[in-house]
Parts: structure tokens; C-alpha cells; sequence
């Protein structure tokens, strides 16, 4: 399973804007990072109350479904 895809659907279905979605993966030796950034209005959206969305996105994505460990960053546009 693509994590990006998976990690593109579920926030699209958390913010206002989602055009203004983008998600980079950064690839280094040690880990995968996926880069979120969406419009300043939806990051309490996508962070939630106490960072719980946040942390379900993150744990969402470190399932076993790639070999390497996932992290996520999220920023605004």
C-alpha cells in the first residue's frame, strides 16, 4: 500500500482546502518523512485537540506497510 496515498486521503477528508494540500516524502537512510503542508486555517484541523489526530495520522502510517520507519511533519502554506 502507498503510505502518501493513504496518508492524501485521510487528510483530504480532515480540511476545508484540500487543493492547498501538499505532502513531500523525504527519504533518508534511517526513515521516511512525510511533509504536510496545508493552509494555515486547516492545521488545527489536521493537528487536533492535544495533537490526537496528529498522533493517529502518525501511528496510522508506522503500520508495517513499508520497511522503513515514518515519521510526519505538518506546516502551513
Amino acid at each position: 500500500m502507498d503510505v502518501e496515498k493513504l496518508l492524501r486521503f485521510c487528510i483530504e477528508k480532515l480540511v476545508d482546502n484540500p487543493q492547498d494540500l501538499t505532502i513531500t516524502r523525504i527519504e533518508s537512510s534511517d526513515r521516511i518523512i512525510f511533509e504536510v503542508r496545508v493552509a494555515p486555517e486547516d492545521r488545527a484541523r489536521v493537528i487536533g485537540k492535544e495533537g490526537r489526530t496528529f498522533k493517529a495520522l502518525r501511528a496510522l502510517i508506522n503500520l508495517p506497510l513499508e520497511g522503513n520507519p515514518h515519521d510526519l511533519v505538518i506546516e502551513t502554506a
